[in-house]
């Protein structure tokens, strides 16, 4: 077995004024109205769903008694034109070769493919070469493909990725959130259409057989079989959807693959695979009652503490997101408010607070109670803590005078009182734009940060963080002035809507039209995330794996963020320039996974935020400058945009 790099995270002081404090952070009292409840409820699973048209197969090179190092496997091939990529960790000593079904013809790849071409796959930074091999007129069926190794190996492992251009595709999704060590991760998966209606497909179920290849955090693979019995998750028999599951003994990254066969209605060989990340974590905290109690810390708010059993020693952040429900003149129980807050363990608590204007609002007098409790880790948003109803006492509430009930809903109603900068005096004179890049990042904004007026650079390069540490270290970064508005890049945009959301930071002092202004953010993640993963397990993770930025893993952290903090943000999309003479793309790479249009990283669906200010989708611009097109980072003409808007 190879042994995964390990990726050395690498901390600069002097890009940072201030060190991250292990103490409760300056956190906000979040909260909002009823009408708002479904929105802060868990995301339905089928949201963050990725649909295939790829085969993603692992390669394992094995030495025959003859002394040549050979791997051999099926390649079903459904479409006259279709592509392939190989990589191969950059070796010079592999040969592939391609059996035809029909004529038991032997031909190498180079004298079958009709284009070939050097390319990279990846996230920003983190990405993997491979060769990309294009095909026309070819025949379908069940190919062979045979890899060798002229010589001794110079790596073992590798990948073969097909992707088909059949309109036959491959949907699947986790359904369920509980990613604890010793639980049942469980899938379900089906095949689809890239049209929008397909009626042979009630009658005909492409898929025979499917099972997941499990791969553990120490290395190991598993495979898991998946049944359409309407026994395991997969709702009705013979009703093509596959349904499995997996048990969790560590925690760690867990990386699982789907792997479906079949046949397609026209009678050619369907084979697809999703590739997804998951992340398990221990039990952290543990919470065994039905009541909890809310005391009065003047002005008008109640500090609800949360009994719970901490197990382990580490200071780890979670996010609480509850309804509160009350007792009306009538009787009956009615909605209050939603409550949520991002905070650590303290005296064996975790604390959120409630305006008692909620409750004046919403006329309610008795038997209170929470419902719909979570209470998640604030990396993953992994829930440790579900309740469905808790009890809640609510003593006497201390009310100031200027903070009853007015008929409006007021913005420390819904963030919680704003602390007192003591040390506002010292800070650098006039606010600043900050200009953050994304996940894995260079200095994307670097040769362009002169578009924009009174900027300051943040600068966290080629690191791997989680939506809440990044959205802690742009907080601390900003600490030396006295405001800051954002222009953010990829990954930097959620972590500053993050930020804005629970933390106190100059973004709540800043002046102007636009707060928060991103370009290129996976909002809802991308699909690359979990094929990096997969990767990641033979070539090394490079930056890291991140769950923040999978599809499931950006649905479960959307879950929580409210539709005024959503405001607040102008997002802007790109994709690549189309031209009639040419195929398009912003990647070769990336092209075979993404769903048009996209900028190379970025599929234009899944970087719409619901709730903020869509200004936008503008074509021949790709996530980064390393791609076709330029760079999004390096429009003069909407960087001029938003440096005019940004607050400051």
């Amino acid at each position: 077995m190879l042994q995964k790099k390990k990726v050395l995270s690498l901390i600069i002081p002097l890009l940072l004024p201030a060190v991250l404090s292990a103490k409760t952070p300056n956190n906000k009292q979040l909260a909002g109205p009823p009408s708002e409840f479904e929105f802060m409820q868990k995301a339905q699973p089928e949201q963050s769903a990725l649909v295939s048209k790829t085969a993603l197969l692992p390669v394992n090179l094995k030495e025959t008694r003859a002394g040549n190092w050979v791997w051999d496997s099926d390649l079903a091939i459904d479409s006259h034109d279709f592509s392939f990529m190989v990589f191969a960790n950059g070796s010079k000593n592999w040969q592939v070769e391609l059996i035809n079904p029909l004529t038991n013809k032997v031909t190498a790849i180079d004298d079958l493919a009709s284009k070939s071409i050097s390319t990279k796959f990846g996230l920003e930074q983190n990405n993997y070469p491979g060769e990309k091999y294009s095909f026309s007129n070819i025949d379908t069926g069940n190919w062979k493909i045979r890899v060798k190794s002229i010589g001794e190996p110079d790596q073992l492992k590798g990948f073969v990725l097909v992707s088909s251009d059949s309109k036959y595709q491959l949907n699947s999704y986790k359904t369920n959130d509980d990613q604890i060590t010793g639980h049942n991760i469980h899938f379900v998966t089906q095949s689809t259409s890239n049209e929008d209606t397909i009626e042979v497909l009630k009658d005909f179920k492409p898929i025979s057989s499917a099972y997941m290849l499990v791969t553990t955090p120490d290395g190991l693979q598993q495979q898991h079989a998946m049944y359409d019995d309407g026994m395991h998750g997969d709702k009705l028999a013979n009703d093509g959807l596959f349904g499995g599951d997996f048990k969790t003994f560590e925690a760690g990254n867990y990386t699982v693959q789907i792997n479906a066969t079949g046949t397609n209605p026209n009678g050619t060989p369907f084979y697809r695979t999703t590739e997804h990340f998951v992340p398990v974590i221990d039990q952290s905290i543990y919470m065994d009652t039905n009541k909890v109690s809310a005391t009065s810390t003047g002005d008008n708010r109640l500090k609800i503490g949360l009994d719970v059993e901490k197990l382990s020693t580490a200071d780890n952040y979670f996010r609480i997101i509850a309804e509160v429900w009350g007792e009306d003149t009538k009787g009956s129980m009615s909605p209050v408010s939603w409550i949520s807050t991002i905070t650590n363990v303290d005296n064996g608590q975790l604390n959120v607070e409630l305006d008692g204007r909620w409750l004046e609002m919403a006329n309610v007098a008795n038997n209170y109670e929470l419902r719909n409790l979570r209470i998640e880790d604030a990396n993953h948003f992994i829930p440790l803590v579900n309740k469905k109803n808790i009890n809640l006492e609510i003593g006497h509430i201390e009310k100031s005078a200027d903070k009853s009930f007015s008929g409006g809903i007021t913005n420390e109603m819904m963030m919680g009182i704003r602390p007192f900068d003591a040390n506002a005096a010292e800070k650098a004179a006039g606010g600043k734009l900050l200009l953050v890049h994304g996940y894995c990042s260079s200095n994307v904004w670097g040769s362009y940060a002169g578009q924009f007026s009174d900027s300051a650079t943040f600068a966290d390069f080629d690191q791997n963080r989680s939506h809440d540490e990044f959205a802690r270290r742009i907080r601390d970064f900003g600490a030396q002035y006295p405001s800051f508005g954002v222009v953010a890049h990829s990954q930097g945009g959620a972590a500053s809507l993050h930020l804005y959301t629970y933390y106190w930071s100059g973004l709540d002092y800043s002046s102007g039209s636009r707060m928060i202004q991103t370009v290129g953010t996976p909002y809802q993640g991308t699909p690359l995330a979990g094929n990096l993963a997969a990767l990641g397990d033979v070539f090394g993770v490079g930056c890291g794996y991140n769950s923040n930025l999978t599809t499931s893993g950006a649905s479960s952290w959307l879950a929580g963020i409210p539709t005024w903090a959503r405001n607040q943000v102008n997002y802007y999309t790109t994709s690549f320039a189309t031209k009639w003479w040419r195929y398009d793309y912003c990647s070769l790479g990336t092209d075979l996974f993404l769903s048009d249009p996209e900028d190379g990283v970025i599929e234009k669906s899944r970087g719409q935020l619901s709730g903020a200010t869509n200004r936008g989708h503008k074509t021949g611009w790709c996530h980064t400058a390393d791609m076709r097109d330029p760079g999004q980072t390096g429009d003069s003409s909407r960087n001029s945009t938003m440096s005019n808007y940004a607050k400051r």
